[in-house]
């Protein structure tokens, strides 16, 4: 089998080598795609002259490609930029650095239409050479959705010019926990100082990601959660909460009280305007509202929130979300765009145009329903796709293996799956390549590959395979053994229930331990 990550619907492979270097003359109506990616064509001086031609065939699916290797050139069949740089991308796999390849027919196309990744910049923050990398690494494995996580309770990091205190005061937070134990103990010290001072990322440096992402076939979708997990804003201005106390940007990580107040002008006003600066700026017909683990507290507790209740005669706190919920939701229709929450947002009266993203096991039976009557689910079940997690509580495999099915989900009624990296013991680049890129390329053969082309065995050795050439492009995979789950002494003699346990303990109190195993 061809070393390509995603595996392919088709391919054989033949018995002659094609060249594929600097040598080669690539020409075609999507030949910028090669320009665009330049720095990955092998640089051989003496490999044999060719030609690489991309041609349009309009029978081909958007981000579809045909490659055909004939008298030692290499045509890229294709209707669209999609498919010519998906394409191009699997020629790069073939090479995997070297001048030349075994020739190939390939026929190609993607199985589910949103294949992405969620970055939380809220909790750590990571720098727009960081973020391009992510981005050329996404492309080169065929996925297509950058999902930017962008405010959270420790930090808000993108700049809204009518609310100039959200990067100047919400981007900063005393100090960062060490671990899940520090988390949960609050009169705890902190392993850092003060976090966040100038770390957020402008409008300028929003529209050149969003450029960036676009010309790698990656839309970018912004996500503010609210009205939960609204800390950072409330520390900045505390009219937008019930009871308007003030307090600080959240130092601790966990789920707290601080909810924007349903039954304010002034809430409503922030968050619209926020939706209104950043719909200038992300072009995506699609913008993520959070909605997640709200604490229902201070609305039970808030007078205006009560009395706003009776008035519209909502039962509970859940049909108060959703009110909220499908006031944002007519906004965002307004501005062409189609809301997007976690599965919390969820219920009877929801708009029905609304995307559930489903996290939680506890909102699988929901969301199917969802999905069957309503409209399609984006799915991310954290038992599987959470890459902040140690590997000896989701190793690769378990991942990989991951089926909709599981839950009563049929295709149909999937818009897609998309990998979250939470970043809250993430702090620096080691640790985010060693978590994130491995399981990556789990999840883009996840989203693109049939389920019937799909084997684990294949996948590991096309992943070993490929490793010296990801390393040669500054790409990081986390080694075998690690992955595979046994990251203590003794994991591989235990039984997997066993193991998972013994590594929950271990990551509970120090969440960086495996990196204590590297070799790189």
């Amino acid at each position: 089998m061809a070393n390509i990550i995603p595996r392919p619907i088709k391919i054989k492979e033949l018995g002659e080598s094609v060249c594929f270097s600097k040598k080669t003359v690539i020409s075609g109506e999507f030949s910028s795609v090669a320009t665009i990616f330049e720095s990955l064509v092998p640089d051989a001086k003496d490999a044999t002259p060719n030609n690489l031609t991309f041609i349009i065939d309009n029978d081909i699916a958007e981000e579809g490609y045909k490659i055909v290797c004939d008298n030692g050139d290499i045509n890229i069949f294709c209707s669209a930029y999609a498919g010519a740089l998906y394409g191009f991308m699997s020629v790069v796999q073939l090479a995997a650095g070297n001048d030349s390849f075994k020739a190939v027919l390939i026929e190609d196309a993607p199985k589910y239409n949103w294949r992405g990744f969620m970055l939380d910049c809220s909790r750590h923050f990571w720098s727009m050479d960081k973020l391009k990398q992510i981005l050329d690494y996404m492309a080169s494995i065929k996925m297509n959705v950058f999902h930017w996580h962008l405010a959270d309770d420790q930090g808000w990091r993108i700049e809204i010019k009518k609310y100039p205190l959200l990067t100047e005061k919400g981007a900063i937070r005393k100090g960062t926990p060490y671990s899940v134990i520090h988390m949960r103990d609050k009169d705890s010290t902190y392993n850092e100082g003060e976090y966040g001072r100038g770390l957020f990322y402008t409008q300028e440096d929003a529209r050149e990601i969003v450029r960036y992402a676009a010309e790698r076939n990656i839309m970018v979708v912004p996500e503010i959660d609210v009205p939960g997990h609204a800390t950072a804003a409330i520390a900045c201005y505390p009219e937008i909460s019930c009871d308007n106390r003030i307090i600080e940007v959240e130092p601790h990580f966990g789920i707290f009280k601080n909810n924007l107040c349903c039954a304010k002008k002034e809430s409503y006003d922030f968050i619209k305007t926020v939706i209104d600066e950043l719909c200038e700026i992300f072009p995506a017909p699609y913008f993520h509202i959070g909605g997640d683990e709200v604490v229902s507290e201070q609305w039970d507790n808030c007078p205006a929130c009560q009395e706003l209740m009776k008035k519209e005669g909502l039962d509970d706190h859940v049909a108060l979300h959703g009110y909220f919920n499908n006031i944002l939701a007519t906004h965002l229709k307004e501005k062409g765009k189609q809301t997007i929450g976690w599965n919390e947002i969820i219920s009877d009266t929801m708009d029905s145009t609304a995307i559930p993203q489903v996290w939680t096991t506890r909102g699988t039976e929901k969301a199917v329903e969802w999905s069957k009557t309503r409209g399609p689910v984006i799915l991310t079940q954290y038992n599987y796709f959470y890459s902040d997690m140690a590997f000896s509580l989701i190793p690769l495999s378990k991942t990989y293996n991951y089926s909709p099915f599981f839950e009563g989900f049929e295709d149909e009624n999937i818009l897609g799956v998309e990998m979250p990296q939470w970043t809250e013991y993430i702090p620096n680049d080691k640790k985010f390549d060693f978590q994130t890129y491995v399981r990556l390329l789990a999840v883009s053969e996840l989203g693109w590959t049939d389920v019937r082309n799909k084997h684990y065995e294949d996948f590991e050795t096309r992943v070993e395979t490929l490793r010296p050439y990801f390393k040669s492009i500054g790409i990081n995979l986390a080694p075998k053994y690690i992955y595979c789950g046994n990251t203590f002494k003794g994991a591989e003699n235990m039984t997997e229930a066993v193991r998972k346990e013994k590594g929950r303990f271990l990551w509970s109190r120090n969440p960086y331990y495996e990196l204590e195993l590297l070799d790189y």
